[in-house]
């Protein structure tokens, strides 16, 4: 779990999901690492850097979707993951995940694997995605887009 770092990895669709998280995720250590990097990026005295990316980041890092730093998605039963079928499922499910993050770092014009305060990435990604149909591009299918304060909060 981090504590005092000064630059977080966060994927490009993070931006948006730390804005409206509200408690629920996937388990508790999830939760707990969620609301431990919120804290973190929130702290009115920090000067937190995030750097930005399209790959797993300091969020992924305890879900238990995350497998070989590929986001298989929702998964029941480990040993039938290894069948052909499985890992075509989560490939499609990486990639998907992976076009969320293009998605907002091209709207917002952010560079991956540069520097930027945390308030400065809010900004440029508020400023870009203002509409609920700009959010729905990369929010459309999310699982957690009815409990997200963010996705409802778009015009």
């Amino acid at each position: 779990m981090i504590t005092k770092k000064k630059v977080i990895y966060l994927r490009g669709h993070h931006l948006l999901c730390l804005q409206g998280y509200q408690g629920y995720g996937y388990d508790d250590n999830f939760k707990k690492n969620m609301e431990n990097i919120i804290s973190i990026l929130k702290n009115e005295d920090s000067n937190v850097k995030v750097v930005l990316t399209e790959s797993p980041d300091d969020l992924c890092e305890f879900c238990p979707n995350l497998k070989d730093r590929i986001c298989i998605g929702e998964s029941n039963n480990t040993e039938s993951n290894e069948n052909t079928k499985n890992k075509l499922m989560h490939s499609i499910n990486n990639r998907k995940i992976v076009s969320m993050d293009s998605k907002v770092l091209r709207k917002a014009n952010i560079k991956k694997k540069k520097e930027y305060l945390f308030s400065e990435a809010v900004i440029l990604v508020n400023n870009s995605f203002k509409y609920l149909k700009d959010a729905k591009r990369v929010c459309g299918k999310c699982e957690w887009k009815d409990k997200c304060l963010w996705y409802q909060s778009r015009e």
